[in-house]
């Protein structure tokens, strides 16, 4: 009997690394962020497109910006990939299919369009663009909402 215990528990060890693999797919959920992140999105037709590459290149060197504005990156290519980033220097996590799918459908943008979406705290679409955006002109719509203007008083006062 022991003997079978240690081959069941041998043979799923490596289905069980598998399934808690930092590199498993992330089910992104809109709600999940409410109050808590301000969301980018980057919708291109492929993970080539002109437009997507300069709109990459147009967030790199941020990551404080993005970290002080407590902003997530995701960036959806084709009809079903998609990636998440804490900020634009971080490692992508690959988004699920249906979690990408989801993406397109709500901000109803389609598969072959180039689309940068900005969604608030609150969960609504804030500003929507179709063409690559300089880092600083969505660093000034956000640091322009109310919420975010009581963000940089507190944290000039020393509360945050």
């Amino acid at each position: 009997m022991p003997r079978l215990l240690f081959v069941a528990v041998f043979l799923l060890m490596p289905a069980l690394a598998m399934a808690t693999s930092p590199a498993d797919s992330v089910d992104f959920r809109l709600e999940e962020h409410h109050w808590e992140h301000r969301l980018l999105f980057v919708f291109a037709a492929s993970d080539t497109s002109e437009d997507l590459v300069q709109q990459e290149d147009a967030f790199a060197e941020h990551d404080a910006g993005f970290r002080d504005r407590d902003l997530l990156l995701l960036t959806v290519t084709g009809a079903d990939r998609g990636i998440r980033r804490t900020v634009p220097g971080a490692d992508p996590e690959p988004l699920t299919e249906a979690a990408a799918r989801r993406l397109r459908e709500r901000f109803d943008v389609a598969p072959d369009a180039f689309r940068v979406v900005l969604v608030g705290k609150d969960g609504t679409e804030k500003r929507r663009d179709a063409e690559p955006v300089t880092t600083r002109s969505i660093f000034d719509t956000i640091d322009a909402m109310p919420m975010r203007q009581r963000e940089m008083r507190e944290q000039s006062d020393g509360g945050g």
